[in-house]
């Protein structure tokens, strides 16, 4: 398998590479639909980058922030679009077709906030009491961009299974944390500033649904400009967007010259020992994310090459790291919702490009004072929502319970993540600092199983394809995958890369991972028991129908039922 993992990997045969150089009349280089793809993706990934500066600011400072994380971020910026418009082309000309939507790609959201919680923060407090500020600041960003390195390491060893685990796994398992990112991350979380400000949000948000579920245009303009343009008016108007926060980021914009940190970032190799609990989860949930991301387009026609789709993110996040980001790259999910809206591929081009002065010269912090945030928030909303309904479209009946525990994991996931870590940093307010907040409040928590939250949380993305695909075989009486997948849980669980908030042999009387390795052994040998049962007939059969509605396995079922019918209905009429 890694024999041919290696020899897949690349789709650089020469007549390939070169197709996608050559022009192609039945693919327009750049349609209507762009801008709208533009808009809507620019504006989630820079909603992304800002979250991710403001929260690292604090901490490293500007002359890190913005001098050294932030141009390497757009540097692997530019790769990344590029690369990603470069298998759309392939694509396009290989299949004589005109309707083929590059993937998006952009800055990894969990992993750039697992790393700033889990690697950055912990190295900067547990420096500051012995040492200067700016020694401590360079030395997390020193340990982060290590973590990162071998993140992107990681994602080019997985690259040789990606299109293994998809041609393995359920479609429906794969598609589960994914619409679970989409419903809670997309569509709930930016649903939640909408609220906050009404006045504001609510009429980009009925414009924007109403335009793309409706399918109500608004002439000649696209549809997120038309919300972005009506939300910025009004946030102008009620004074949501203030003058003085315009003349703040004018201060930030100058020339800033990309870094080459290599010698430092080996030089802290020996402390990434301590965050492997961080960066291999990271490493897998970026995986898996892309590997899900291939299969949504799938889904909407777009046929990807899983392996290279992983090699573009692994070295993506290397390109980042050399040149000074601690943020791992990775491609975003949304795909079929940009192709809905009509982008092909200049909307990625631009994307990237734009990152350039973006990141080079400042200008991030001016664009986001001035226009209104909030009203492109429907476009995000409208993503997750569709990422849902696309799964849905695709699930059987019988596997909505399955789709749905699959999605709760997530739900989890930031229900900790959110609403924990927001209390965490206003407790920090009222106490001394680096006073931890778990030890002091989490323990003392009464009114729910916080530590049930806390395990159903971590490894959220791949507990979620877990969880799905094990009920899934349930339904259908499957119960050697069943086993299967148990076993696979409870080998993924002893280590803590599911069901768990570290990574290491969890053997400890304090750890909780050998007890879920136990549970998930004491299912698979349950599910064993059970398969013996059906070869005696004691249990009712497997389910026949396929797990997916759009396969051809299920067509091909539905015919035969169809032809299974219509006899019978034929032998009844004889009959009578």
């Amino acid at each position: 398998m890694i024999k041919t993992g290696i020899k897949e990997l690349l789709t650089f045969h020469p007549k390939e590479w070169m197709n996608a150089f050559r022009p192609n009349p039945n693919y327009p280089l750049f349609v209507r639909g762009d801008i709208d793809g533009f808009v809507a993706f620019f504006i989630n990934s820079l909603s992304t980058l800002l979250a991710v500066i403001l929260n690292l600011q604090p901490i490293l400072g500007d002359e890190i922030v913005y001098g050294k994380i932030v141009p390497g971020t757009g540097i692997a910026m530019v790769w990344g679009n590029f690369y990603y418009v470069y298998m759309a082309r392939k694509l396009a000309f290989k299949e004589k077709r005109g309707d083929v939507c590059a993937m998006p790609y952009g800055v990894c959201t969990p992993g750039a906030f697992a790393f700033i919680y889990v690697i950055v923060s912990p190295t900067y407090y547990g420096c500051i009491t012995k040492h200067d500020k700016v020694y401590c600041q360079e030395l997390a960003w020193y340990v982060a961009l290590a973590s990162n390195f071998i993140t992107g390491l990681v994602l080019l060893l997985l690259c040789l299974f990606g299109e293994f685990i998809r041609k393995n796994t359920p479609s429906v398992a794969l598609l589960s944390s994914i619409s679970g990112l989409g419903f809670v991350i997309l569509a709930l979380n930016e649903y939640l500033p909408i609220d906050e400000t009404p006045i504001v949000a609510f009429l980009p948000f009925i414009i924007v649904m109403l335009g793309y579920f409706g399918g109500v245009g608004y002439g000649p303009l696209p549809i997120s400009f038309v919300a972005l343009v009506v939300g910025t008016i009004l946030a102008w108007s009620t004074s949501v967007n203030q003058v003085s926060a315009v003349h703040e980021a004018t201060h930030l914009v100058k020339g800033y010259i990309p870094v080459f940190p290599i010698k430092e970032i080996f030089q802290h190799m020996d402390t990434i020992r301590l965050y492997l609990s961080t960066t291999i989860p990271t490493a897998i949930a970026i995986a898996i994310g892309t590997i899900q991301c291939v299969e949504t387009a799938k889904r909407a026609g777009d046929f990807y090459p899983t392996r290279e789709a992983m090699f573009v993110d692994g070295i993506g996040t290397l390109i980042a790291t050399l040149f000074g980001s601690i943020l791992s790259m990775t491609a975003y999910i949304g795909q079929p919702a940009m192709k809905k809206m009509g982008a092909k591929q200049a909307y990625s081009m631009i994307h990237g490009l734009s990152y350039l002065p973006l990141c080079l010269l400042g200008f991030s912090g001016i664009l986001m004072s001035v226009i209104a945030v909030v009203a492109i928030n429907p476009i995000v909303i409208f993503i997750g929502l569709l990422i849902c309904s696309d799964t849905l479209a695709i699930t059987p009946q019988r596997h909505y319970p399955a789709f749905l525990l699959g999605i709760m994991s997530v739900v989890a996931d930031w229900a900790q993540g959110t609403i924990v870590n927001g209390v965490s940093n206003a407790y920090l307010n009222f106490t001394l600092p680096n006073v931890q907040f778990s030890p002091n409040v989490t323990s003392a928590i009464t009114g729910f199983s916080y530590r049930g939250l806390v395990n159903f949380a971590g490894g959220s993305l791949l507990q979620s394809v877990f969880l799905t695909a094990i009920l899934m075989y349930i339904i259908d009486r499957k119960f050697l995958r069943a086993a299967v997948w148990s076993l696979l849980a409870a080998f993924f669980s002893l280590f803590g890369l599911i069901n768990a908030k570290n990574v290491g042999v969890l053997i400890k009387n304090t750890d909780d991972g050998w007890r879920f390795t136990i549970a998930y052994t004491m299912l698979a040998i349950f599910f064993l028991l059970l398969e013996f049962a059906q070869r005696k007939h004691w249990v009712k059969g497997q389910e026949t129908e396929p797990d997916d509605l759009s396969s051809l396995e299920w067509a091909e079922w539905k015919r035969q039922q169809a032809l299974e019918q219509s006899n019978t209905n034929e032998t009844i009429q004889i009959l009578n």
